[in-house]
Order: C-alpha cells, then structure tokens, then sequence
C-alpha cells in the first residue's frame, strides 16, 4: 500500500501509520484496500463472536505472541475506529474502492485469501449466523498466527481454510456444516468436534472443512510449511486403514516391499474437485479420487511424514480411478488382437442377428453399431451415444464444438477436438503478436477433423430406419429414449461372449483399443487423447501446452486404423482383396490445441529485440544509470532463454539459485511447481551455451559489484549471489530505479520486456510443440517438462530412463532449436 494511503488512514483513525500497517498486513490486505469499510466491519464481527470464547480467545492470543507483538484480537479497537471514521468522511477525500459494497472478489482471490474471505454483503444468508461468524473468526487468528510464525515459509494451508469460509459464504456450501461454537471450547476442542467426524484424536476429517482442519492443525503443532522433515502436524497412523503385506518367508530373493499402507477416502464434492493453482495443484487434480496407496520403508522420503498431509500430496499425483482413468500400465493391461478381433465378429453378429444372438433384444442392431464404433473411434460410451447422421459437410453447424458424426456422402467421421481450458482469453495485443509477427495460425477453439472411414460403416448406417429431429440438418444416430437400453444390450453381449469364449473383454478396454493403438504410433497421450476424446490425468494437462497442426491429426487416425483393421481382419480370416479401399474427401486445416500457438518466428523476432535492448544499454554513457540498464536487459534476455531451453513454469518467481546447477554434467534442479515433499521436482540438462552464458554472468556480477560499491544494499546482495559455497539466494534479480533488488518475477519480467504481451510459460507451450514435432518421444517430452505422474517418474525405482539416456535424446534437438532462434552468449558488463 502507498504511504499516502496509510497515512490517510492513521490520520482518520487517530493512530500511527505504523499500527495501521501492522494490521493489514496481517490481513494480507491488497494494495487498493477494495471494500475497505467492508471487510473491516465482517472482521469485527468475526472477533467479537470468538472474544466471547474464553477459552479460545486465550489459546489464540498465547499463539500469536511472537517477539511481544500484539495478537490479531488486540486491534478490536482499532478496527472499530476505522470502520466509524472512514464512513464518516465517505463525502470527501476517501478513494471509492474503500466504500465499495458490491460484494464482488474478482482480482483479488489468490492473492489475497483472508481479505476476500471478508467481503461479504448483508443480504447474505449467512450474515445473521452466530456460528459462520465464530468460524471466521477463527480462521482469521489463526491465519495471523501462521503470517506471523512462518512468514514466507506458509503452504497452502490459509488458501484451503479461507476457501472452506468463502465457499459456505457464497452458498455453495451448506451452512450447516460451521456449528455453533460453545462458549467453554478450547482451540484443541474447536479441532476435535467442529473439525473431525467425531469426537476422536483418530478420527476422519470432515471433507467440507478440509481446509479449515490444515490450517488449525499447523497452527497446534506450531508447523509451516517445510522441506526438511515433512510439513503437517503430528497425527498418529491411526488415521487410516493400514495393511501390512511382508515378503514371502521362503523367497530367498526377498522381493517387495516392506510395509504397504492403503488410504481410502469418499469423494470430495464439487469445491475439492476445483482446487486450483492456488494450492500448488492443477485444476481438476484432485477430483472424485476413491483411493490411494504407496510404499513406506525405513528409507522411504515418506517415513516421519503426516500421514493426512500425504493423502493431499498424492491428490496431485494419482488421479482418480473410477471416472477419469489414470490409464497406467499396471492396472489392466491392453485388449490383444485376438479379444479384439472376437469383440469386432460380436459386434457384427450382433448387428445381423447371426450366431449367438439370434434371439436378440430390440436394441441389439444399434448395441451391435455402438460397439463398432468403440473399437473404430475409440470414444467414450457417453459420446458415442449422441453421435449424429448428416448427409454431407455442407450440414455441419457453423459451431461445431463437441459434435460428433457421421456424413454419409463423404463416407467421413466427424471427429470433434477437445481444447484445453484457458482461464483466461488472449488480450487483442497478445493475439496480435501470435498471428501478425509470429506468423501463427489461430487455434481451433471448437472445429473438427474431418476423416475418411477405414471401414464400411456407411452399410450398416444405411439399414437403419433413422428419423430427423424437427428441421435439424442431422439425425440423432441412436434414439435419445432408448439410449440406456441400447448400452444395457452392449454390455450384456459383451458379458455373454466372456463366459463363451473365458475372456476379460469390457467396453472400456474395448473403446482404449484405438488409444493405445494411437499411442503406438506417436508416442505421445496427448495425440490419442485429441483424436479419441479418453481423457486421463497426464494427457488433459500436457494438452493444456500442445499445439499441433489438423492434417497431422488425420494421418496418425489414419495409420493407427488401418493397421488396427488388418491385423483384426487378419485374426477373422478377411483376404486383403475386400480390405476398404477408402479415399480422404476433406482437406482439414488449422491448428488444434493450445491458444498459445508459438512459431518459431516470434521467437527470433524476441530474441532479436532483446538483443538490441542489451546493445543499446552499452552504448549509453557510462554512469550508474547505464549500468543498471545494462544489468537489467541482461537479466531479461537471460531469463528468456532460460525459460525456452529449460519450460520453467513461472509460478511465482525464477527461483533459480547456483547451488542448483551441476556445471560438471550441466544437470539442473528444477523445483517450480512443487510441495512439501518436492513431489514435482525434476531434472533437466542445460545446453553448453547456457551454461557458458551462466558463467558470464557471474563475471558480469563481478564488474557491477566493483562499480557500485558505493550502494552499500546491493553491494552485500551482490557479495551474497557470488559468495562460496553455492549460496541459497536468487541468482537473477533486477535493480529498480531506487536502487533496489527487484525478484525476477512473471510480472517484473513482463515490465522489463513490455512488447513481450503473451504469459510468460507460453515457453511451455512453444517447447512442447515443437520438440514433438521435432519426433522426440512423447514419453521424454513430459519428463523434460514435469508432466511425468504416478508409475510414470522418469529416473525412479522403476523406471528404465535415465537421466543420461534422455538428455543425450534430446540434445540434438535443443541444440538445433537454440540455433534457430539465435541465442548466443552475451557477456553483459564484462566486455564494456
């Protein structure tokens, strides 16, 4: 916040500028103070409803006395006082954003959790609600505690709780959940009946208060958040159901593992499905998971830690089994040609009434239809079942987002392509420097591939009596009222042909046939998830940052079909003469994917303006000013080509330190995204030319130390970067006009490069792209980026890559594209 407003805020409340500050930012207020007058008048409800609390106004206060500073309950006076004299003055002076009453968060959520937590209108359900007031109340002491305890060292414990508030605010939640609090609770008593099921150190947490529960739970156990022993609370095993599964007494190998514990847990509602980047997690990471399991040995990375902090860790790893499928390899194996070639037969028998199923049901010539096209799509059930029957192209609907058909002229497949989620729209500079320099074609947002059928469904279409809907240019292929029946008769008769024939055949190992197929082909579960529709945790992320050109799309369905269609026909005796001899009618255009379509050329075009950025600083005059531009155009190309070689997700900030660096094998850690337990740690390999622009660096280090030794803050930070051993202090910094350090953060580095308008991880997406189309290996693609999820980590116990093996892959390549785009090393103010 601006001195100007704090002193204005001192000023009208009769106190100093520096109590005032103290406040909010124990608040975690924003720069604005939007709603000021409101979160101030919910704040002083919420601690009156807990001051009333003996017991637990005193557990609060005694945790909140840091180095004799006041506890949050100590500013009731001062809140009051605000509240009165900014309302007063609401005729003169006051900025409107103090008095806003509109009640809306928008902006501020991720940022600023508890301050959003607090704006709340009266005309809210729960504004007259003693026991959602004693809640918040809560929440707020113990999120300044924590602030105060652990400082930046918080996990996403204040996030969770203040969403748990904010979500039962809203009505998104039922109020009944927050029970009324009875004046005799303590903090540990609030935990153990609000919090827990029951009544029970050892019992399950209320999944609705997840959040709640973390953050009260730190705050008992005096834990932040740690990387150095784990960072929940000291809750026993009893917590979950254990099960212990010890070797085999008479193997002299000893195989397995020592202790196998298994979690099991409901599913979360609609709030914990939606946890977003906020908490460290992708959004939709952590839906509907139904249970969980690992390995814990006496040198296991997991002994010693919380057992329920655990469960939120393998949340973001392993996605649920029951809806979204994980797809590993371990949990059922692929169907093979011949239980592929026995389901096809069935499916036809099934449609002409032949063999077994003479005596078939009425729905079994469309159940005989749906499972075809499962094994020849490769879609979903569910999809599937909507298909629609149009003549020609000309019929298709100008949006075709999420149709699926069959045109009956062309003999084609329309198959709809799923884009990513984007939380936010491209801005009209962003898209103009996509598409006017960087010479992009625009993503399709909801168009189709349009491709030939490798076999004669039309025939089997065609005997159908299908009736169009009202003026609709389609038919709806299976009848909407009988869709269920349809299903019903397709898994009967595949449970039939199991007991005949003493298979394991599903419909969903039957409709994963073509995926696996895909995957096959490409390597790569992104190809197969966009031209399938099956979507599985590590495919629905990584597509987040693929772009990947239509007619690419057609030739991979196309090869993974056909191959899939003789080697069926094969194992059913078809000679080749009666193969189908079928001819591409469209021509597909376009890309599909990620909005964020990088080029090469808009890299070259960046990294020549950065480059004329660093030249024009050295001409300046020599002087202080023209050092610190130098400096910091530096930084700025540096940072760059960081992000393009390395895909370092700008989280928050580059936290990039010289301890992280093997100069030896040119090996990085990379810890951007990650938790208490660096689950999303990876390694990557650094290109020769970068670490050789890392040692200029430091040389260039060396010369600004020495020229402004007279700027006594940054001289010690600049002592602290090149100091020995490796220290743990940011490498890349900016230095600001005033003269001091600056984080390299995503929004720092978008001020220093204004014309650079895209989000900064668009590296990502230009990384991904590219190295695939480079024909590297789906499998290393994900590995290099940190896609890799559960039974997938590259360089675990395991796994048959190493790190050696996978960089020596990819060498090559990174090499060419670091020539390409004309990154080359700058020395900064060692050479001026």
């Amino acid at each position: 916040m601006s001195d100007t407003g704090l002193e204005q805020l001192a000023k009208l409340s009769g106190t100093s500028a520096d109590r005032v500050e103290e406040l909010l930012s124990l608040l975690k207020a924003p720069a604005s103070l939007t709603h000021l007058v409101l979160v101030m008048s919910n704040l002083q409800r919420a601690l009156k409803a807990i001051q009333e609390i003996e017991g637990l106004r005193e557990n609060l206060e005694e945790g909140d006395e840091v180095e004799g500073q006041a506890s949050l309950l100590n500013y009731l006076l001062l809140i009051g006082q605000l509240v009165t004299s900014v309302e007063a003055s609401n005729a003169y002076s006051c900025p409107d954003e103090w008095l806003d009453r509109s009640g809306k968060q928008r902006g501020i959520i991720n940022d600023h959790p508890e301050w959003a937590m607090l704006i709340l209108t009266p005309g809210s359900e729960c504004y007259d609600h003693g026991g959602y007031w004693q809640h918040t109340g809560v929440v707020m002491a113990c999120s300044a505690i924590q602030r105060r305890r652990h400082q930046e060292r918080i996990g996403s414990e204040i996030t969770a709780a203040c969403r748990d508030i904010r979500t039962i605010g809203q009505g998104k939640k039922a109020l009944s959940l927050l029970e009324q609090v009875d004046t005799d609770t303590t903090l540990k008593g609030y935990y153990q009946k609000h919090l827990l099921e029951g009544e029970g150190e050892g019992d399950e947490v209320r999944e609705s208060l997840a959040g709640i529960e973390l953050l009260v739970r730190k705050v008992l156990s005096l834990k932040g958040k740690t990387r150095e022993g784990g960072g929940g609370g000291g809750r026993s095993g009893r917590l979950v159901e254990r099960q212990v599964v010890l070797p085999d007494g008479d193997d002299e190998d000893r195989e397995g593992p020592e202790v196998s514990v298994q979690f099991s847990e409901s599913i979360g509602d609609e709030q914990s499905q939606g946890r977003q980047r906020t908490a460290g997690l992708h959004p939709k990471e952590t839906q509907k998971l139904r249970a969980v399991s690992f390995t814990e040995s006496k040198a296991s990375p997991t002994l010693g830690f919380d057992l329920r902090d655990l469960i939120r860790r393998q949340k973001s790893r392993i996605q649920h089994i029951s809806q979204s499928n994980q797809r590993l390899f371990y949990r059922y194996a692929s169907l093979g040609r011949v239980e592929l070639a026995t389901a096809a037969e069935l499916a036809f028998q099934l449609f002409t009434g032949r063999g077994r199923f003479e005596q078939r049901d009425a729905e079994g010539v469309y159940a005989g239809l749906l499972l075809l096209l499962m094994i020849w799509l490769g879609r979903p059930v569910e999809q599937l079942l909507g298909m629609r029957v149009y003549n020609h192209q000309g019929e298709l609907p100008k949006h075709r987002k999420e149709v699926l058909a069959f045109l009956i002229d062309e003999h084609a497949f329309v198959l709809p392509i799923p884009t990513p989620e984007w939380r936010n729209s491209l801005q009209d500079d962003a898209k103009t420097l996509l598409y006017t320099a960087g010479a992009s074609t625009p993503a399709l947002v909801d168009d189709v591939v349009v491709v030939a059928s490798p076999v004669r469904i039309g025939k089997f279409i065609s005997n159908l009596g299908l009736a169009r809907k009202g003026r609709a240019k389609y038919r709806g292929l299976f009848p909407e009222h009988r869709r269920e029946a349809i299903e019903g008769a397709m898994r009967a008769a595949v449970s039939k042909a199991n007991r005949a024939h003493r298979m394991r055949l599903t419909p969903l190992r039957i409709s994963q046939a073509l995926f696996d197929e895909i995957v096959g082909h490409s390597s790569d579960w992104v190809d197969a998830y966009l031209l399938t529709g099956q979507r599985f945790t590590i495919a629905d992320v990584a597509a987040h940052y693929y772009s990947v050109p239509a007619g690419y799309l057609e030739a991979l369905y196309h090869d993974a079909a056909v191959s899939l269609r003789n080697s069926i026909y094969k194992y059913l005796s078809v000679e080749e003469k009666h193969y189908y001899a079928f001819q591409q009618p469209v021509s597909n255009s376009g890309d599909h994917g990620s909005k964020l379509n990088l080029k090469p050329m808009l890299l070259t075009r960046l990294v020549k303006h950065l480059k004329n950025d660093l030249r024009a600083a050295k001409r300046l005059a020599p002087g202080e000013e023209s050092w610190r531009q130098v400096h910091n155009h530096y930084v700025a190309y540096m940072a760059f080509w960081i992000l393009f070689a390395t895909g370092y997700r700008a989280v928050n900030d580059l936290v990039f330190r010289w301890r992280e660096i093997d100069f030896d094998t040119g090996f990085l850690v990379i810890s951007d995204k990650d938790d208490e337990a660096m689950s999303q740690a990876r390694v990557v390999w650094l290109l020769p030319e970068v670490l050789e622009q890392l040692r200029c660096y430091a040389y260039h280090l060396e010369v600004l130390q020495a020229r402004l030794y007279q700027r006594n803050s940054l001289y010690e930070h600049l002592d602290a970067v090149l100091s020995e051993p490796r220290p743990n202090v940011p490498l890349m910094f900016f230095i600001s006009d005033s003269w001091q350090v600056v984080q390299l953060s995503p929004e720092n580095l978008r001020q220093q490069v204004p014309i650079y308008t895209l989000p900064i991880n668009a590296s990502r997406h230009y990384l991904r792209s590219t190295l695939r189309a480079e024909g590297v290996r789906g499998e290393l693609v994900n590995a290099f980026l940190g896609h890799a999820q559960q039974g997938q980590e590259p360089f675990g116990g395991f796994s048959t890559l190493s790190p050696v093996e996978m960089f020596r892959e990819l060498a090559p390549v990174l090499s060419k594209m670091r020539r390409e785009a004309g990154w080359t090393v700058q020395q900064g103010l060692a050479d001026v």
